[in-house]
Parts: C-alpha cells; sequence; structure tokens
C-alpha cells in the first residue's frame, strides 16, 4: 500500500519539534554552565579581595601594603611620643643585644624583622610587644646622609660600634627636615661618642641584621625626635618624624659597602689619634649631648598665641668629677621682691621653714654651681646641701600644686609605672617659687637644664626610704 501523504507530514512535523526542543534544552544548560562559571569566579574574587585586604591592613610593612595603606590614608605617619606615654619597652645592652638576637636562624630574623617594622609603623598599636630600646655607649665610624632612595628620605644615618663590644653595631637613624641636614652631617663625625639612657632617651629597634663573622647590626630611630648638640660644636639640631617612608628601600641603610668604608675610616681615625686599635675608648669630649626642650607650664589664654620656645643649652655639669666642662662664671641680677611665704597647702608636703626672699637671676647666669640630676643628688641624704651650692635639673611631672609650692617628680618614676624599672620612683622634689611667682599646675610636664636648674636647699631621706629633695627657683620665667 503506497504511504499515505498525511502520515508522513504528520511524522515530519513531530520530528521538528523533537529536534527544536532538544536544541532548546541544550541551549539553557549552555547558558547554565556559563553563569556557574561566572559565579564561582565572582565569588573566588570576593573571597580574594576579603583576603587581600586582611593582608594589606595587617601587614604594613611591606611596599605593596604600605603604598595602598598610604594613598589611602589609612596609615598614619611615625609619631612623636612624649616620654610619659611612651609605649612599654626593654632597655637593652649590647651585650644583651649579641645575646637575644645573635644565635637567631634566618627564618626567626625574618619573623622578627617583619614584626619590628609593623609595629614602628603602626606607632606601636594593636601590639602588647614590648618594644626593645638600645641603652650604652656607642662609638660612631662614619655617617652618611639619606636621600629619597633610602628607607628614611631625609636626616642622617650614623653607623656606630658599641664601646662596651665592638660586636655590636649600631644604625641611628637621624630623621630631619633638609635645610638641617647639613649641620647634622657636620656634628656626626667619625670618632664622636653617642650615649643613650633609659632616664632621657627611648631608641627602639626596629631592625636587625646578622653578618658572616658573629656580629650584630641594630637600626634603632628614637622615637622621641629629640635635640642634640654636640660637646665640641656650636649649634643644635632638632629631629623630625618622616611624613613619609620608603619601604620598598628596605633596611638596612647602610651597604655592605659603606660599612666597609666606614671601618677603613674610624681605623685611620684611630692611629691619627693615637688610640690603640684594639682598644674601644675614643676622647671623653667628644660626645653628643641631648638637650632637653622646655615644655610650657601654664597654657596661653585661649585666642593669644603660644610664645616661642627660646633656646636652650645642654645640661653641662660644672662639678669636679673628671671630663666635666666648668661654666662660666655668671653675675647675679636684682634679687626678688622679699615677701613672706604663706603657709604650705596640706597637698605638697610640709617644707622647712623659708626665708622669705632669695635672689634670682636671668636663666644661664646664676652663681657658679655643682649640676646634679635627681639619681645623683638623692644619694645626698642625710648630708650638708648648704656646703657646696648645688642645682637640680631634669625632666619632671607636677604630682601636686599650692601657693608659692609644687611637688614634682621626675618622667623617670613615670616610666616605673609603665614598666621601664629604675630606682627614680622613691624621690620626691619640693619645689619653693619666690613671692609672686606661679606654680605649675598640676600634671604639667616641663624640663630643666643648665640653663634654669633649681637650687637644692635640703635632701632627706624617711623611714620608709622617701627621698625628699627640697630645692628653690632661682631664675626668671
Amino acid at each position: 500500500m503506497p504511504p499515505n501523504p498525511r502520515s508522513k507530514r504528520v511524522a515530519s512535523r513531530f520530528s521538528d519539534q523533537d529536534f527544536d526542543m532538544a536544541d532548546e534544552e541544550s541551549s539553557k544548560d549552555g547558558s547554565l554552565f556559563v553563569w556557574t562559571i561566572i559565579i564561582l569566579l565572582l565569588v573566588a574574587f570576593a573571597i580574594t579581595c576579603w583576603i587581600g585586604s586582611f593582608y594589606v591592613f595587617g601587614h604594613p610593612e611591606t611596599s605593596f601594603s604600605y603604598q595602598i595603606l598610604n594613598k589611602l590614608k589609612k596609615l598614619d605617619p611615625p609619631k612623636r611620643f612624649e616620654f610619659t606615654d611612651a609605649p612599654r619597652g626593654e632597655f637593652l645592652k649590647p651585650a644583651q643585644i649579641l645575646e637575644r638576637y645573635g644565635k637567631l636562624s634566618p627564618r626567626e630574623l625574618m619573623r622578627l624583622n617583619e614584626t619590628l617594622l609593623r609595629n614602628y609603623l603602626r606607632n606601636y598599636k594593636l601590639t602588647q610587644d614590648l618594644v626593645p630600646y638600645v641603652v650604652g655607649t656607642y662609638n660612631i665610624l662614619d655617617s652618611y646622609e639619606l636621600t629619597k632612595d633610602d628607607f628614611f628620605e631625609s636626616g642622617v644615618v650614623a653607623l656606630a660600634q658599641a664601646k662596651e663590644n665592638p660586636k655590636v653595631l649600631l644604625e641611628q637613624i637621624f630623621p630631619a627636615q633638609t635645610k638641617v641636614v647639613p649641620a647634622l652631617h657636620r656634628t656626626l663625625l667619625t670618632g664622636l661618642d653617642i650615649d643613650f639612657k633609659r632616664e632621657n632617651e627611648l631608641c627602639a629597634i626596629i631592625h636587625i641584621d646578622k653578618s658572616g663573622d658573629g656580629r650584630v647590626r641594630v637600626t634603632t630611630v628614637s622615637i622621641l625626635y629629640p635635640s642634640y648638640e654636640s660637646a665640641t660644636a656650636s649649634g643644635t639640631f632638632t629631629l623630625e618624624p618622616p611624613a613619609v617612608l620608603n619601604v620598598a628601600a628596605g633596611l638596612p641603610v647602610v651597604t655592605s659597602g659603606r660599612l666597609t668604608e666606614a671601618e677603613a675610616k674610624y681605623a685611620a681615625f684611630r692611629r691619627r689619634a693615637g688610640l690603640p686599635a684594639t682598644s674601644p675608648d675614643a676622647p671623653a669630649q667628644t660626645r653628643l649631648v641631648r638637650v632637653e626642650r622646655p615644655v610650657a607650664v601654664n597654657a596661653p589664654p585661649a585666642g593669644q598665641p603660644s610664645p616661642s620656645p627660646a633656646t636652650v643649652a645642654p645640661a653641662v655639669p660644672v662639678a669636679t668629677p673628671a671630663g666635666s666642662l666648668p661654666t662660666p662664671s655668671p653675675s647675679p641680677v636684682a634679687d626678688a621682691t622679699p615677701a613672706p611665704a604663706p603657709s604650705p597647702s596640706p597637698s605638697t608636703a610640709a617644707v622647712p621653714p623659708s626665708s622669705g626672699s632669695w635672689p634670682v637671676y636671668e636663666p644661664g647666669r646664676m652663681p657658679r654651681g655643682r649640676l646634679l640630676n635627681v639619681k645623683d643628688v638623692s644619694s645626698k641624704a642625710g648630708g650638708d646641701a648648704t656646703g657646696e651650692r648645688t642645682y637640680l635639673q631634669g625632666n619632671f611631672v607636677v604630682t601636686a600644686s599650692g601657693p608659692n609650692r609644687a611637688v614634682l617628680r621626675t618622667q623617670g618614676a613615670i616610666t616605673d609605672a609603665i614598666g621601664f624599672g629604675g630606682r627614680s620612683g622613691n624621690v620626691r622634689v619640693i619645689v619653693e617659687f619666690p613671692p609672686g611667682a606661679r606654680p605649675p599646675a598640676e600634671g604639667a610636664t616641663f624640663s630643666r637644664d643648665a640653663r634654669r636648674p633649681f637650687q637644692v636647699t635640703d635632701v632627706r631621706e624617711g623611714a620608709d626610704g622617701q627621698v625628699n629633695v627640697y630645692v628653690r627657683e632661682v631664675t626668671r620665667p
């Protein structure tokens, strides 16, 4: 029987529908696969960004992270700390530095350097680690001006070695404005001694490097950014926190080639000075002196500009020990107006009766005397404080204030409370001010040096070990 044409058309129509449905299902499956791949890629991208953001914020010590955080203004530049709000730390002598870091493996040293630099860049926030500070005397081998190709882009780096252990090298960074760099470089000469004392300096270690001969080199920077002056050069220079850092340049700053040159220059210096090649001793007068910047005792009234601080000289002892430099004999000026002193406030501590008046002088023009710090003057407890004219210098915090009197503690005593140690916490300074003078307010901080010291009138030690140092204000504001 011949095929039915209608049946052929029906079969053909069903066959075409089947192909169309198959094509549609195939197209849907392909689109679903493509969208699945796109979604997975987006999820992977989101996870990568999430993890990457944690890495960037968690590792500002890498060049990539630092540049991003700096552009986004998510990382504050290094700040200038005050001694009273500095991060908790521990003070390491050269022997302790060599013992602690000399035995570290390369991997341990790498991790430690990442942590040290990360904490510095974060201004020691988000960490409970104790900051390693350097103490001791170091002798400069040579110094170099910093450029934009260095980690710190402006200032001077001084390469020095520890006097008590030459196996410990110090790479001290002096960040400063470009205009003072020439004077700074002329001051940091070969053979100059740098003293780091826990009483007035906080030089933090930010990098550690080991050489094949067993020496340890630490890179340090003072987080106080103080002022310095050479004992044999005129003028002072003040350090400034860097606004931006070239993290890509890396640390240490001084290359191995410059280190070799510095050692050769130092050896030549010692030969010219007639010093033995194996002795670390250098002439005592070649020393870098820390200059204390005075802090305003009372803030000016609102709307009035603050007076510019006067330039101060370094606190140079005038006593008889060897190596001290006497100050010229000053001439006194007019005495303060006599007036009876009011009775002390209960908040200030009982003081010996006052004579009511005493001479006051212009800064730096008081009679010749012996200049001591709190630690030295406290050892005179029970002795005769009236036989030799003695002056007191230091950094102080006002703990109590009353009419014509104030009670002070040293800023070194404050460090006892934040974990720095020391023995200055049991010393209290009671200051008597001339009639009409305004004592500093409670909580104020300030510094006194050779230009404006207090005159010591008495030193007494109580049964509980508390040492009271009684002093007078003998200089005009």
